[in-house]
This record gives C-alpha cells, sequence and structure tokens, in this order.
C-alpha cells in the first residue's frame, strides 16, 4: 500500500522494458526467456520499479505457459518459471520492502499469437493449471492473470487460479473496432485473426461468476478506460484494478513513439481512482520506472 492509502501501485510494463533496455524478444514467446539470457537487466527493472515506489512487482511469466514454450522450441519451462519468481524475490530482498508483494502473471495468449495453436479442452486446462501451481509453490502472493480477451480461455485460465487458494487478480483488455462504437475484447491488428471478436461486456460477465479477489481493466489505450472500466463497475462490486498500454506493438516489437507522458499518464490514473476507486494501479506496455514514480509521488500522503 502506498503510505496511509489503500492503493497498491503495480509496476509497469516489465517485456516491453526488456526490449527498451537491448534484450532481444523471441518472436514465438516475446520476452519469456529474456531473463534466462539477461537475469542481470530483469533484476534491474525489478529494482528501478521498486525505487519508483511500486508496492508490487510482477514475474516475467506473461508467456511462460507450457505449451508457448514449446511452440517456441523451448523445454526448460520450469526453470523459467522459478527464475523469474526468484529474480523477482531477490530484487525485493534487496531492497528490504517485505510490504511488496510479488505478482506471479500468466496470460491466456496462443502460441505464436494463433488461437488454433492452442491446446483443446482438458489439456489447456492442465497446462494453465501446471502453471498456475508452480507459481503459487514458488512462492508468489498472488496471481495476476492479464490481458484476459475471450472467454473460453477465461475461465479455462482463472478456475485452476483459483483452486490454488492465492488472491487472483484478472485484467480484461478492451478495444474497438472501426466500424463498430461498441466496447469489444482485445485484438492486436495483423495478430489473433483466427480468434472471433467478443463483446467486452459478455467477457465481463462470465469471469464475474469466478471466485477473482480483483478485477479491472489493463493493456488497454489509455482513452479506452473510462468507458471499460465503467462496464466492469456496472458488474463488480469487489477491488478495482486498472493499467494502461502507451504506444503499439509493430509485428514483434513494441513502438515507443506514440507514447504518453508521465505527467499524462497520470492524469489518468488518478482518475481511474478517483472516479472508479481503484486500488491496484500501475502500467502496463510501453510504460517505464519514471511513469510510476510520477504515479507514486502523487499518491504519498493521500
Amino acid at each position: 500500500m502506498v503510505g496511509n492509502s489503500s492503493i497498491n501501485i503495480i509496476d509497469g510494463a516489465v517485456g516491453t522494458e526488456l526490449q527498451r533496455r537491448g534484450v532481444p524478444m523471441n518472436p514465438a514467446c516475446w520476452s519469456a526467456n529474456a531473463h534466462i539470457t539477461h537475469p542481470e537487466v530483469l533484476l534491474g527493472i525489478h529494482h528501478d520499479y521498486l525505487v519508483a515506489g511500486a508496492t508490487v512487482i510482477s514475474t516475467n511469466t506473461f508467456l511462460a505457459g507450457r505449451h508457448v514454450l514449446e511452440a517456441a522450441g523451448i523445454d526448460n519451462f520450469d526453470q523459467i518459471n522459478l527464475s523469474a519468481v526468484d529474480l523477482a524475490k531477490k530484487a525485493r530482498d534487496e531492497f528490504a520492502r517485505d510490504e511488496v508483494l510479488i505478482a506471479g502473471s500468466l496470460s491466456t495468449l496462443p502460441p505464436l499469437n494463433q488461437a488454433h495453436d492452442l491446446p483443446r479442452g482438458k489439456q489447456i486446462e492442465r497446462n494453465f493449471q501446471e502453471q498456475a501451481n508452480l507459481l503459487a509453490a514458488a512462492g508468489v502472493d498472488v496471481l495476476l492473470v492479464e490481458m484476459l480477451i475471450d472467454s473460453e480461455s477465461a475461465v479455462n485460465m482463472l478456475g485452476p487460479c483459483c483452486d490454488t487458494g492465492l488472491p487472483v487478480w484478472a485484467g480484461l483488455s478492451a478495444m474497438r473496432l472501426d466500424d463498430n462504437d461498441r466496447l469489444m475484447t482485445f485484438r492486436q491488428p495483423g495478430k489473433l485473426a483466427d480468434l472471433e471478436h467478443e463483446s467486452f461486456e459478455s467477457l465481463l460477465d462470465n469471469v464475474c461468476e469466478l471466485p477473482v479477489e480483483t478485477l479491472g481493466v489493463m493493456h488497454t489505450e489509455l482513452d479506452l478506460m473510462t468507458s471499460a472500466l465503467s462496464a466492469v463497475k456496472a458488474r463488480w462490486q469487489g477491488p478495482l484494478l486498472a493499467y494502461a498500454k502507451i504506444g503499439m506493438a509493430d509485428q514483434e516489437d513494441w513502438n515507443f513513439h506514440q507514447t504518453a507522458s508521465p505527467n499524462k499518464y497520470v492524469r489518468h490514473a488518478l482518475q481511474w481512482i478517483e472516479d472508479f476507486h481503484a486500488s491496484v494501479v500501475g502500467g502496463c506496455c510501453g510504460t517505464q520506472p519514471e511513469h510510476v514514480k510520477a504515479l507514486s509521488a502523487q499518491l504519498v500522503g493521500r
């Protein structure tokens, strides 16, 4: 928590920050194995977010499910997930902030951004359960399920996560189609083309039935956050999370040119807190420690 408030500041981007600091991204699994080749860079990122004021740091396991790694030709599933947790713990220990939470990051994104490559039925549930159990056993404090974009995979992921007994924070991602003013679940242009569009409200209704602790919106454009959070608030009475993306993805890497200054980002974040009572706030892709620092400075003493 920040100061005397009930707000947790989650760190900003991990994957795009690894890229910004010169770590090569893997086209098949993005940053999933970056901390194996560049552990000191990830440790530095965790450290910089803690210095900036983050009270929650997330593990570099967003795309570290077994099916994603295997599609990338990587077979060290346990090592990648466990070492990511170890690096987050090391950063917390070195910074001597016992109150910092470590969030085990998971996502339902398919291998190579191709939904037809996802395992089906019980196999995908087992894969999600395997990663959730491994992160829980490794000592994360919460499970952070990010970028939920379709009901089927969301339910398959969130069930096993809730079964671990850890608090589960779930983040949904939204967008608007060019020819439709209705909020839809996020689809990256040029990717996930084989995944059918779904309304944001439909996904939200299905996720609200599950026993997650905290629910909200992430990896969504700044100017859509208010609409998406309004939809969540109309259906969800529990704790709310909010963290947006800035910039945009190219075919393989993140483009930092279309970004937002820390001051602009903080103006939006304060609105999420004031209008929707968001209690977990931070940054997603494209954000940096300076965005978290600016947010923390505004929240200290509130």
